[in-house]
């Protein structure tokens, strides 16, 4: 076995993109690699913004034999009565060079058939490896692409160089204009502009001789470690997100920290400005002191140290300007009110569907109402001011320079001109949380108008045709709906999404050719099964029978589905399952509802209808007080008086009436088991069977 170094040398990468070309070239490696049944021992990929390195250790140094059967007639037409070949049988093994007593019998879905086994030895790995290379290099799509000669290939920036070495053999394959060789670059101002490798081995202790930190992970330490060290010797902390980290460690093949400082007159700035304009325009890293703003940066060089200070100085002019034009936006922007910008909402057109961003703000506002009217809340005066200046700092300049800051510059503003507190944090937070991993909203006004924000965003595109697909989701309905579920689940709120979109659905009248709120209802179910599943690990099948039962608490979907699992496993529970199935099932497509108990003509009917009653008036102060458990330990009392119904009743009786009242009695007994869920959809041993079963006494 020996080991395999491909290296494409490029132009600068954007670094948001390196990420996913590493991913793409360690999957086609792998696929190209298991389709030509060659075995390795580990395979990596490293990179910097210049080299995308391939590394497969141990990489077998022949392919692997392979074997194959070819199909011939039938048994049948291959031998006569006495076992002997037939003419069919030596003409099939005529033409593929066999003998008659090489045939095998094997029995197939079409009957018996004569095969022959034919093995192909490997080919070496190194004939082989001149033609997969090409082929997964062809299988990386970045998401832009140009040309930069005639031979027609296509790629995020120019190939300028490929290194190839399976051991100490260079693999000189074709691709483009190009030919793989033993020849690579260093870093551009601290290795050799050519360098020529021995071996895989040889690689790696040149490129890191020459300046090159190949590895991504060891370059985000390395910026993490140079962090750390300066916020000691500043005593501030940095404010490096671990996006920024990436980002940085991307854009650089041997990162240097370099110490900068601007003036304290920005200090006046909100700090949120001041680390917007740093990170967003130079990639810096800023720092706070507590819970102000520093006046120090670090801005990472692609190389050594900054002897004479050139580095820096160069770096405090560009952030001098940057300030400089933020506070002027900051200045600007301080001329004009809140409450004006707000009203200025009416001409700028959030959907064309959905009119203006004044009317996205009248809809949150009475969204918001609704909310607090299930949830409750402290301030009502606070949320809906908070409501109508949300989307005011959108016509600000500092919004239109720095879109992050939409919200948090809201908010800022809003402090600044005397709102209360509690206004100018919930305009702050109620973006969040903006992706799957961004924190939630901390206070109450926060939570509800980042609820109702997001509400509307599901409820009006939706109804008006708007359906993401794939990767297509322009105006994050994605996001949209797990930010509620988050803030639902997070914060336990008693609230009933679907019972709120139902009330609100009154705000989108306007819409042409509206689609039925209930497409907003199956959106939200659909993202909800999939949080439940990823983040909190319930089994597929309790989640289709909790959100069969279209309980829009999400809150309280969870705590069933919860008690769910934690009974499942018990034999009592499997019971009532195939029993809760039975009756599931008889009453599916039926319109029956309503009972009247004095047709009840078996004495298994009133044994029923007692136990029913029993656990209706038990079940009902348990689901007010969220005990589920206890609601699951009624409905298993339940199990022995439903079986004993179906061995003893004849539910779909000849007698008109007495079928109708026994289907709808059993749809109150299938109703009153939905407070929990739909127990058919969970996957237990028998419960399929009994289920799908033509009872005699059920079914007639």
């Amino acid at each position: 076995m020996r080991d395999l170094v491909l290296e494409i040398g490029v132009e600068e990468i954007p670094p948001g993109q390196l990420p996913e070309l590493a991913r793409q070239l360690s999957s086609a490696a792998q696929a190209e690699l298991k389709a030509e049944r060659l075995a390795y021992q580990a395979l990596r990929v490293d990179y910097t913004l210049r080299r995308l390195v391939l590394f497969v250790a141990g990489l077998q140094q022949q392919q692997s034999d392979s074997r194959r059967e070819i199909k011939g007639p039938p048994k049948r037409a291959a031998f006569d009565a006495e076992g002997q070949p037939t003419q069919a049988a030596l003409g099939f093994c005529r033409s593929r060079g066999a003998k008659p007593e090489e045939l095998i019998v094997k029995t197939t879905p079409e009957g018996e058939y004569c095969f022959l086994e034919r093995r192909e030895a490997g080919r070496p790995t190194v004939e082989l490896l001149p033609e997969l290379l090409p082929r997964v290099i062809e299988r990386l799509v970045p998401k832009e692409t140009m040309r930069w000669d005639d031979s027609g290939l296509r790629f995020v920036r120019p190939i300028r160089w490929l290194l190839c070495l399976y051991g100490d053999e260079p693999l000189g394959f074709s691709y483009g204009r190009l030919r793989a060789g033993r020849l690579t670059c260093g870093h551009r101002a601290l290795g050799a502009s050519q360098i020529e490798i021995k071996d895989t081995q040889d690689y790696f202790k040149q490129l890191k001789a020459n300046g090159v930190v190949l590895d991504p992970s060891e370059r985000r330490a390395q910026v993490e470690s140079a962090l750390r060290v300066i916020a000691d010797e500043i005593k501030a902390q940095p404010l490096a997100s671990p996006d920024l980290i990436a980002e940085i460690a991307d854009n650089l093949e041997h990162p240097h920290p370099v110490l900068g400082c601007f003036s304290d007159a920005f200090l006046s700035l909100p700090s949120e400005v001041l680390a917007t304009t740093l990170v967003e325009h130079q990639k810096f890293v800023p720092f706070a002191l507590g819970s102000q703003a520093s006046p120090y940066f670090v801005g990472f060089r692609d190389g050594g140290a900054d002897e004479d200070g050139t580095v820096r100085a160069g770096y405090e002019r560009v952030v001098g300007a940057r300030l400089t034009d933020s506070q002027f936006f900051f200045e600007l922007d301080r001329r004009t009110a809140l409450v004006e910008r707000a009203r200025a909402l009416r001409t700028v057109v959030y959907q064309e569907k959905l009119g203006s961003v004044w009317d996205k703000v009248g809809r949150i506002r009475k969204l918001a109402q609704l909310i607090a009217e299930q949830v409750g809340t402290s301030d009502p005066e606070a949320l809906d001011r908070s409501a109508f200046l949300c989307k005011a700092d959108l016509l600000t300049a500092m919004v239109g320079e720095f879109p992050t800051l939409q919200g948090i510059i809201g908010g800022a503003y809003a402090k600044l001109e005397g709102e209360p507190d509690a206004v100018a944090l919930a305009i702050r937070e109620h973006y969040l949380p903006r992706t799957a991993e961004d924190e939630l909203p901390q206070s109450e006004g926060g939570s509800v108008l980042s609820l109702a924000d997001k509400l509307d965003t599901l409820i009006g595109s939706l109804a008006s045709g708007e359906q993401p697909s794939g990767s297509r989701d322009p105006f994050g309905l994605r996001r949209a709906a797990i930010g509620v579920i988050r803030i639902a689940l997070a914060k336990s709120l008693k609230l009933d999404c679907y019972a709120l979109i139902r009330r609100a659905e009154n705000l989108y009248h306007f819409i042409p050719n509206r689609r039925p709120i209930s497409v907003v209802e199956n959106y939200l179910g659909e993202r909800l099964y999939q949080v439940l599943l990823r983040q909190y690990g319930i089994a597929y099948d309790v989640l289709d029978a909790v959100i069969a039962a279209h309980d829009g608490n999400f809150g309280r979907v969870l705590e069933k589905a919860r008690s769910l699992e934690a009974i499942r496993g018990a034999e009592r529970f499997r019971s009532l399952v195939i029993a809760f199935s039975r009756a599931c099932h008889i009453t599916r497509d039926q319109s029956a509802h309503g009972f009247v108990p004095r047709l009840f003509r078996e004495e298994a009917e009133r044994e029923l209808w007692r136990a029913y009653l029993k656990a209706e008036g038990q079940i009902k102060p348990l689901l007010a007080c969220g005990d589920f458990a206890g609601v699951i330990e009624q409905l298993v009392g339940l199990r022995q008086p439903i079986d004993r119904y179906f061995d003893d009743v004849l539910v779909m009786t000849p007698d008109r009436e007495l079928r109708q009242n026994r289907l709808g009695f059993l749809r109150a007994i299938v109703e009153l088991f939905l407070n929990i869920g739909d127990l058919s959809r969970i996957v237990v041993e028998g419960a399929g069977a009994a289920e799908g079963r033509k009872d005699a006494k059920g079914v007639s």
